[in-house]
């Protein structure tokens, strides 16, 4: 039930210009920012093309840009760093995050390593950031993390084992440009394995205990859209109604966590990516069933909203058999789109570096219900298995 009685704040900064061709927009919006742009993306084919034009667009606006063509699906501590020497010597005045969630958060933490003068690790372990950042403008190719409208960056250390996502508001974007038609030549996988990360996001950020009835409208929204379009988007890329509304469901879903949080789906699958380097979207996807089974009997009503706005049909049906029926939902989402079943489908196996991350104290604080180190081995062989099943694990 919601609850409007309760305290909440919200706090939003970021700028977002969303529709169709906004894209052509770049240029004349990062002129009022800066006179020179480190753009930020990967070494791809996919998004040569993109990095053409938003040099071209620069370039006829004033603005020199910069090219750091290396991000990688888990941006490490190290790449950051190498990052935010480039805009130092440089003298770049504004980053640009182009591509998915991964060049958006390595931006991120460009942006504010360029005028920290310190290492993100450090920023990670703790340390406090006491300079403004570079303005960052976020320009998502995929429908998937959010992260054009979050506080959030995902940062690996492989020398630790470790991938961590943390919150500062000096992440937020300066501003976002969310252009639907940039997801259209995605592939099919990576449209399908961004697109269940959005459906994480709004599950995990409605059911968490600190969400709030703000959290709550823009969840709901996201969980129905990416229901309704994803399949869509995946099998018919050029559908731009389906691929309008996942690039709204995104933000929508970063909006969201950004005033909630995410559970335990995050904390198994940022644990299982830091050590078996597995992309993030696909990872928390395949947690996500067994975590709903464990959840759900924490927060019924809640579940059986996710099932109705998952287009469960439920008549004459229980609050409680309802609220069961959502796994089932992401679980038959996950195989209609050609998915892995299971983590171990993966090349993850059971692992104590793991157990050790995900047990650290207060990590499951936002899950409708906590999890012991004994609740986690079992979640863990949930996740593992086929069936991503926290129940069947459990009779095992």
């Amino acid at each position: 039930m919601t609850n409007y009685g309760m305290d909440f704040s919200f706090f939003f900064p970021t700028r977002i210009l969303y529709g169709l061709g906004k894209f052509s927009r770049l240029g004349d919006e990062v002129a009022q920012l800066g006179k020179k742009a480190l753009i930020v993306t990967y070494p791809s084919p996919i998004l040569d093309d993109l990095t053409n034009q938003a040099s071209t667009m620069l370039r006829a606006n004033g603005i020199e840009p910069v090219l750091f063509r290396k991000v990688e699906a888990n941006p490490t501590h190290t790449l950051v760093d190498e990052g935010g020497e480039l805009a130092r010597a440089t003298v770049c005045d504004v980053v640009i995050g182009l591509g998915g969630g991964s060049a958006m958060d390595t931006a991120k933490a460009i942006a504010v390593v360029a005028t920290e003068g310190v290492k993100i690790w450090d920023i990670v372990e703790g340390a406090r950031i006491q300079h403004d950042p570079l303005p960052m403008v976020a320009v998502p190719t995929t429908a998937g993390t959010g992260a054009e409208a979050t506080q959030y960056a995902v940062i690996s250390n492989p020398g630790q084992q470790r991938k961590e996502g943390f919150a500062r508001t000096q992440f937020y974007p300066r501003l976002s440009i969310v252009d639907p038609l940039l997801t259209v030549s995605m592939p099919p996988s990576i449209t399908a394995q961004t697109g269940l990360d959005v459906l994480v996001h709004g599950i995990e950020a409605y059911v968490a205990k600190v969400a709030s009835p703000v959290s709550d409208l823009f969840a709901m929204e996201a969980i129905r859209l990416a229901s309704e379009n994803l399949r869509n988007a995946v099998y018919d890329g050029k559908d731009l109604t389906a691929r309008t509304n996942m690039m709204a469901a995104s933000t929508l879903a970063g909006i969201a966590i950004t005033h909630s949080d995410t559970s335990l789906a995050h904390v198994i699958g940022e644990a299982v990516g830091g050590v078996f380097r597995t992309g993030h979207g696909l990872t928390v996807a395949l947690c996500l069933p067994a975590v709903m089974e464990y959840a759900c009997i924490a927060n019924l009503e809640k579940f059986a909203n996710i099932t109705a706005l998952m287009g469960g049909k439920t008549p004459r049906t229980s609050v409680r058999d309802a609220a069961l029926k959502s796994a089932d939902l992401v679980r038959q989402l996950i195989l209609d789109l050609g998915q892995p079943r299971g983590l171990a489908a993966l090349g993850v196996s059971e692992n104590e570096q793991v157990l050790k991350l995900v047990t650290r104290i207060g990590w499951d604080a936002s899950s409708p219900r906590p999890a012991s180190r004994e609740d986690f081995e079992i979640l863990i062989k949930g996740c593992l298995s086929p069936e991503m099943s926290y129940w069947k694990a459990l009779e095992q």
